[in-house]
């Protein structure tokens, strides 16, 4: 289910409807009559659609698998093309400009809100998406990190991947920025400082003092 055209109307809409209602709060505080209300359709239509909640869960990470496997072929491909210096620049590319390109849509938005309350939650739904979808992504990216930077430490590579993924994550919830000065520029004017602070961090951290 890598598009919206692929579902039939009233399937569509519980889905995007579960994805709005996780994206606003915990997985265990989401009902089923909550995403039937959403989607304005009978509970019982949910169940036949989708079985259970964790398996309508699991389908909204299927929705989205096209711009996952995109950005595991992304990494992949930086690992081939690319080496030294010019390789962690263009993993890290290739990690995080496929999830702000995302978030500059709606339903992107609401889907990275799921990921980021996944990621705290931590319930089983959640772990079973990361076992399915993420592993392998973050897998290939600590791969790719190491042979950017083959004299860097295996904890200083793997630290290194956890605090680029908060601060990706961070970046694409958190909106308050915004509020604190007049001078709001759009979100994607921030992409090269992103970029910039990731990759001279990971330099940093990597470095042996």
């Amino acid at each position: 289910m890598s598009s919206v055209e692929d579902l039939n109307g009233r399937k569509r809409a519980i889905l995007i409807a579960a994805e709005k209602c996780f994206a606003a709060q915990s997985y265990e505080g989401v009902s089923i009559r909550d995403i039937a209300h959403e989607a304005a359709v009978p509970i019982a239509l949910v169940g036949y659609y989708f079985g259970a909640k964790n398996a309508l869960y699991h389908a909204i990470f299927e929705y989205h698998s096209s711009y996952l496997g995109n950005r595991l072929n992304q990494l992949r491909d930086a690992r081939r093309r690319h080496t030294g210096g010019n390789m962690l620049d263009a993993v890290i590319a290739a990690f995080v400009l496929p999830t702000l390109e995302l978030n500059q849509h709606p339903e992107g938005q609401y889907f990275c809100r799921v990921v980021m309350r996944g990621a705290i939650d931590q319930h089983e739904a959640s772990e079973r998406v990361a076992r399915d979808f993420y592993e392998p992504m973050a897998r290939e990216c600590i791969a790719a990190l190491r042979d950017a930077l083959p004299h860097a430490s295996n904890d200083s590579i793997r630290w290194s991947y956890q605090f680029m993924l908060g601060a990706l994550l961070h970046h694409v919830v958190d909106t308050r920025l915004s509020h604190l000065d007049e001078h709001e520029a759009p979100l994607q004017h921030a992409t090269p400082y992103l970029l910039r602070f990731i990759s001279y961090g990971i330099r940093a951290a990597t470095t042996e003092q």
